[in-house]
C-alpha cells in the first residue's frame, strides 16, 4: 500500500511538472509569435514601379540629389524626443530615413535599367497629453521597416531608399496607425 501510494504520489508530482514547464514554454513561444505578427502586421504591400515613367524619373532625380549631398551624419541617430504631430512629425521621419545615413543596410550597386519597388508599411504612434509626440519612442519601426525590407529583395541589396510618411493626424492622448511608403532603388 505505501509502494502504490508512493508511486501515486510521484506520478502526480511528475504530472505538475511536466504541465507546469510545459505552460511556461508555451507562454514564451506565444510572446515570440506575437512579436512577430506585430512585425509582420506592419508591412501592408510592395509595388513594382520599375516600368511607371513618373518614379523613373523621381528615381533618376533622388540619385542625383544623392550624389551631391556630402555624407553626414545626425548627430546622435534618434529621433526628436518631443515632435508637433502633423507636418513636423512627418518631417522628423523623413529626415530621418531619407538624410541622415542612421539607418544602415548592405548598399548595393546601381542595377540597369533602374529597378524599383514601392514598399508600404504601417507604424504606431502616441499623441501624449501635451499633444505632441516623443518620436524617439517609436524610431525602431522604421529601422526594422528597413531591415524587412532588405529581406524580402534579397539577394539584391538596396541602392537607396527614400521614405515618403503619411498624414500624421493629432487626437489627444490616443494611439494612432500611419502609413509610409518607402521607394527602393535596387542595386546587387
Amino acid at each position: 500500500m505505501k509502494n502504490l501510494f508512493l508511486k501515486l504520489t510521484l506520478l502526480v508530482a511528475a504530472i505538475l511538472f511536466l504541465t507546469a514547464c510545459e505552460t511556461e514554454t508555451t507562454t514564451s513561444d506565444i510572446q515570440e509569435i506575437d512579436e512577430l505578427k506585430m512585425q509582420a502586421d506592419q508591412f501592408v504591400s510592395v509595388k513594382d514601379v520599375s516600368n511607371d515613367p513618373v518614379k523613373i524619373e523621381f528615381a533618376k532625380n533622388l540619385l542625383k540629389e544623392q550624389e551631391n549631398l556630402t555624407p553626414g551624419k545626425r548627430i546622435g541617430c534618434t529621433l526628436d524626443s518631443d515632435v508637433g504631430c502633423g507636418s513636423d512629425a512627418i518631417a522628423e521621419i523623413e529626415e530621418y530615413i531619407n538624410l541622415s545615413g542612421c539607418i544602415s543596410y548592405a548598399q548595393g550597386n546601381l542595377i540597369l535599367p533602374i529597378q524599383l519597388r514601392e514598399f508600404t508599411f504601417n507604424y504606431s504612434y502616441y499623441v501624449d497629453s501635451d499633444t505632441d509626440i516623443n518620436m524617439d519612442q517609436y524610431q525602431f519601426q522604421f529601422d526594422s521597416h528597413v531591415a524587412n525590407i532588405a529581406s524580402r529583395i534579397a539577394p539584391n541589396k538596396i541602392a537607396l531608399v527614400s521614405a515618403d510618411a503619411g498624414s500624421m493626424p493629432c487626437r489627444e492622448r490616443t494611439f494612432n496607425t500611419a502609413f509610409i511608403t518607402y521607394t527602393v532603388i535596387l542595386g546587387n
